[in-house]
Parts: C-alpha cells; sequence; structure tokens
C-alpha cells in the first residue's frame, strides 16, 4: 500500500508551519527522477520521476504535468498524491511556474526547494520576475524529511527485507567467471518481481578489488576474489541499503583481515548509535577502528537515507548533526590498503529508535562470512 492521503495531508500542514515562520508566500518544488534528486518532489506528491509543483500557504499544491497526461490511467498509479493536487498540463513549464507562483505571491518569499534541480530556463524567468525574493528554501524539507514517520518506516523495512533477499541471491549464484552484466541483471531482475519501482546499485567484480561502478562493465568473477555490491532498492520510493564484500570461494588472508577490521567497527558504531549521538562521533570511531587495524577508509561512512539513496545528512569529520529518534541512516566503513586496490565495504542500514538502534537488515553479515574469528 502507497503512503496515505491523510500522511501527505499531515506533510502540507507540517511544510506550511515552516514556510510561515520563514515568511514564504509559496514554494516551486523540483525534482529529478534519479537516485539522488527526486526524494522532495516525491515527498509532496507521490512521484517517482521527477517533475515541477508549486506548494501555495492555502489550497491545493499544483503539480505540473505534460500535455495528455491528465487522462492517462497511469498518472494514477505513478502519483500517489494525485486526489489531492490541482493537476495542470503544460507545454511551458517555466512559464507555467511562474504563473502558478503569481497567484499566490503576496509580497514576501517565494522560495526554491530542488535549487540544483531547477532548468535554466525556468530559473531564470522565475529570477526575473522575483529577484531576491527568490530564496533557497531546501532546509524545510531537510527538517521533516529527517525523521521518518512509522509509515516511512515501514515500507523501509520492506525494502531491508527486500535487500536480504537480493544477499540470499548472489550467495546463491556467485562463483568464478560470473560476468557483471550476469549478476547486475539478476539483481535488478529480482528486485523489480519483489515490487521495486527502482534501485540504486553498485558493482565491482574485479579481482579482490573495491572501485565501485554505477553500471556493470566486462569484468568478471575470478577465484579468490571478490564480490562487491551495494544493494540498494527502494520500495514505495523507500531506499534501504546493505553493502556487501562476497567471498567468490573464500577471502583472500589480506581480505579476511579487512573484513574482519569492518565487523569490528560495526561493532563499536553500535555502542553510540543511539538518540544524542554527534554524527562525527560516528564517523571518528569507525575511521579510529579501521586504522588501529592497519588500514585505511577512505570512502563515505555513512548517510541518511529516504526518498533519495543520500539524504541529506553526511556522516563526516565536520558533521554536528544529532542523532534523533526516527532517523534512518545507512552506517558502512570501508577498508582497504590502498585507494585503488583492494578493499572491504560492507554495512546495514539502521534505525535509530528511542532505546538506541536498530539493524533493519535480518542478515548478521559478520555471522554468515567470518563466523567466530571476530
Amino acid at each position: 500500500m502507497s503512503i496515505s492521503q491523510r500522511e501527505f495531508e499531515g506533510r502540507y500542514v507540517a511544510i506550511r508551519e515552516l514556510m510561515k515562520e520563514e515568511e514564504l508566500d509559496c514554494l516551486i518544488v523540483v525534482g529529478l527522477s534519479d537516485d539522488f534528486n527526486r526524494g522532495n518532489i516525491r515527498y509532496i506528491t507521490g512521484s517517482g520521476n521527477g517533475g515541477c509543483c508549486i506548494l501555495p500557504l492555502e489550497g491545493a499544491p499544483v503539480f505540473l504535468a505534460r500535455p495528455y497526461q491528465k487522462t492517462s490511467p497511469k498518472l494514477r498509479r505513478t502519483v500517489g498524491a494525485i486526489d489531492l493536487l490541482d493537476l495542470r498540463e503544460t507545454s511551458d513549464p517555466a512559464g507555467q511556474a511562474a504563473k502558478e507562483l503569481s497567484r499566490f505571491y503576496r509580497g514576501n518569499k517565494v522560495g526554491v526547494v530542488g535549487m540544483t534541480c531547477i532548468s535554466v530556463p525556468m530559473y531564470s524567468v522565475l529570477a526575473e520576475k522575483f529577484h531576491d525574493r527568490l530564496v533557497d528554501s531546501v532546509g524545510i524539507f531537510d527538517r521533516l524529511r529527517g525523521i521518518k514517520s512509522a509509515e516511512e518506516i515501514e515500507k523501509t523495512r520492506i525494502a531491508a527485507a527486500i535487500a536480504d533477499k537480493v544477499y540470499i541471491l548472489l550467495r546463491k549464484i556467485i562463483r568464478p567467471g560470473l560476468s557483471e552484466y550476469e549478476i547486475y541483471g539478476a539483481v535488478k531482475k529480482a528486485i523489480y518481481e519483489m515490487g521495486c519501482e527502482y534501485s540504486f546499485d553498485l558493482i565491482d567484480a574485479a579481482g579482490a578489488m573495491m572501485n565501485m561502478s554505477f553500471v556493470p562493465t566486462v569484468d568478471r568473477l575470478e577465484s579468490r576474489g571478490t564480490l562487491f555490491f551495494e544493494i540498494t532498492p527502494a520500495y514505495e520510493g523507500y531506499y534501504a541499503q546493505l553493502p556487501v564484500t562476497l567471498p567468490v570461494d573464500e577471502y583472500p588472508p589480506h581480505v579476511r583481515k579487512m573484513v574482519n577490521t569492518w565487523a569490528q567497527s560495526d561493532k563499536a558504531a553500535l555502542k553510540i548509535l543511539r538518540p544524542g549521538t554527534r554524527a562525527s562521533d560516528v564517523y571518528h570511531l569507525l575511521v579510529n577502528t579501521v586504522r588501529e587495524n592497519g588500514f585505511i577508509s577512505p570512502f563515505e561512512v555513512g548517510h541518511d537515507l529516504g526518498l533519495d539513496a543520500h539524504g541529506s545528512l553526511y556522516i563526516n569529520e565536520s558533521s554536528d548533526t544529532i542523532l534523533e529518534t526516527g532517523m534512518i541512516i545507512a552506517v558502512h566503513a570501508s577498508v582497504m590498503q590502498e585507494i585503488g586496490g583492494d578493499g572491504c565495504g560492507m554495512g546495514y542500514t539502521y534505525l535509530i529508535t528511542a532505546n538506541g538502534v536498530e539493524r533493519l537488515s535480518k542478515i548478521d553479515l559478520a555471522k554468515e562470512l567470518i563466523g567466530n574469528e571476530r
């Protein structure tokens, strides 16, 4: 079941309260149909295909659609909040957006959510019309989307369960000679068959390396090598992540040590993943644990996720964000000897709860892959 109408209505109320605080007459929300820029537009429309929506302080949000889309039966299946929206067909989205915003403008400010997604023609038209009254308001959505509702948590649980099933599939099919194309195809097929609209997946089947690629290449699995795969399905728009580094037959000794190191870092993080912890403290604990074992952790160690595969929270050395109940984060320290070389990348999707943390995956990677060596 998709997000309820009541949930969408609650979002509108919460957004409008923050709009009043920031003296905004209206918002224009713009998104793209990719894994990192669809979340804001889907948050208020239910559309995972990007688009443009104008949200006034009062009245129905105005969602712009291409010509001849209004009567399409597909629209109801792909725009979850369709019954709450004022749908306007247009072949001139820039001009139509300016027209709709002008209806709600009262001389205060016009907020843009999705400044990096808005087209140059649309921004030019709006900047000419509203001048310095046009402001970046993405912070409103960052604040609200960071804490997940019960409905959102349930969608993420289902996505995590799907990721677990993909992990089991990978363990079954992994063998020397299997190509990245075959692996990627099997994963995508399984994810779609389990009801996901899309997924974000990284892969590296070359040797025991961890040089992540967004698309499959000609590389094939090798004996005593590994398969790195970041499994990230989205169920009803909500992503869950399960990065894994799997042995083709058995881990080489130096990679096994990396996997042990990752397990130690994850175990250490569990002790502080709770409300009140600063995100930078999580970063330092993960990276220091890796360094103490003689390795480096050069890639991002974690972030939040939801309607985007990566939200606005970066778990890095300078993040002063405090973890709160209801946040959903991916924690995945990388372990390498050198950048571009062999490595291990694994992790989980975690829900921050009132009492600490809950791992949404039911797979115990350390127990399955290295047993009692930790």
